[in-house]
């Protein structure tokens, strides 16, 4: 799954601050640049560490008005939430759902405690509900049930792991259509979903006020895309959206066993092997945004894809320096993508 970036004016032109973590992060430096970064790293707490740690009047009004955001929704927990619907159905799952992310983004509990916590209350809530019966499998299969009930309700949604963490997406209104894609030198007719009118974007929309979301997912046979700020005839979206969702849709089909960190990592060469404009956008994106945990599937596919191909070109462990990017060819970096997408290939286990 791709990410899909809002951009906004809100982080534009603004005095990035620094401050260096208080004890539990004495090595981490936080900059409001990268704010988003974090977010998506499954750790709004660090956000929040570091924000507690900068004076207000250091910081202009467009950061006292993030800081105020992320307070009301993480630390009191006061936020208006506009769930973008009067169905009752659809505010108490989200509710619990925002409980959820809640925890786990600011490490009040693992994951597994959590899920432990408010699955069973999801649960209770699905099949409590008028006209439930008949939609609940009788495998006890969460998503599927839950799915169940928003179709029934008119409903469409994408309930599975972004990343660690459970999550949920819901629409009401989609479109289909063909798109022939060329990967791999082969070419592919691949069905794509448009996602009109989004309720939630996920965690992640929830854990950056929607400047960070999914911008798409696979299913078995299709590609699924949500349009909200895409614009269909780019190169960002023939690249971002149709190479990198093609490319998990070839994996699924031919490979097992793979984490998804590693699915990411080749989704991201595939990105590269082809881009052409926006190539070095690409590249800066990926040095923000990675990370050196593997249990983090976008930051640690980027760390990868930007590590290995700093051995591959500069014969060198990770170059940060974007100008330095700059100063090798498209051709060249597409070349290098393709060669380490190829490498890793043969290490696959196919089905």
């Amino acid at each position: 799954m791709r990410l899909k970036i809002k951009i906004t004016l809100l982080l534009s032109g603004i005095v990035i601050v620094y401050v260096t973590c208080k004890p539990k992060y004495p090595t981490e430096k936080f900059s409001f640049d990268k704010l988003y970064s974090f977010a998506i790293q499954e750790d709004v707490k660090e956000i929040i560490e570091s924000l507690k740690h900068i004076s207000e009047d250091s910081l202009n009004s467009d950061q006292k008005e993030i800081k105020k955001k992320y307070f009301s929704r993480f630390v009191t927990k006061t936020e208006k939430f506009d769930y973008k619907t009067q169905d009752s159905l659809i505010i108490n799952i989200l509710s619990i759902f925002h409980n959820y992310w809640t925890g786990v983004l600011m490490k009040d509990k693992s994951i597994r405690k959590s899920e432990n916590i408010y699955r069973p209350l999801l649960m209770s809530l699905i099949k409590n509900y008028p006209g439930a019966k008949g939609e609940i499998s009788s495998s006890n299969d969460f998503n599927l049930d839950l799915s169940n009930i928003f179709m029934k309700n008119g409903y469409h949604s994408r309930v599975d792991r972004t990343g660690n963490i459970m999550d949920l997406i819901i629409w009401t209104k989609q479109s289909k259509e063909t798109y022939s894609i060329n990967i791999a030198d082969t070419m592919l007719n691949v069905p794509v979903i448009f996602i009109k009118t989004a309720i939630t974007l996920g965690w992640e929309g929830y854990a950056t006020f929607d400047h960070y979301y999914p911008g798409g997912w696979t299913s078995a046979d299709s590609l699924y895309c949500i349009t909200k700020d895409y614009d269909i005839t780019s190169e960002k979206f023939r690249v971002s959206y149709l190479t990198h969702e093609t490319q998990h849709l070839i994996d699924s089909k031919t490979y097992s066993g793979y984490s998804r960190w590693l699915a990411e990592y080749r989704a991201k060469l595939a990105e590269l092997s082809v881009a052409e404009k926006t190539v070095y956008t690409l590249i800066k994106f990926f040095i923000k945004d990675s990370k050196n945990d593997s249990h983090l599937t976008h930051p640690y596919g980027e760390y990868r894809v930007i590590s290995d191909l700093s051995k591959e070109i500069f014969k060198e462990n990770f170059v940060i320096d974007s100008k330095r990017w700059e100063t090798i060819s498209f051709q060249d970096i597409n070349n290098a993508s393709k060669k380490l997408l190829k490498q890793n290939s043969l290490t696959m286990t196919k089905k």
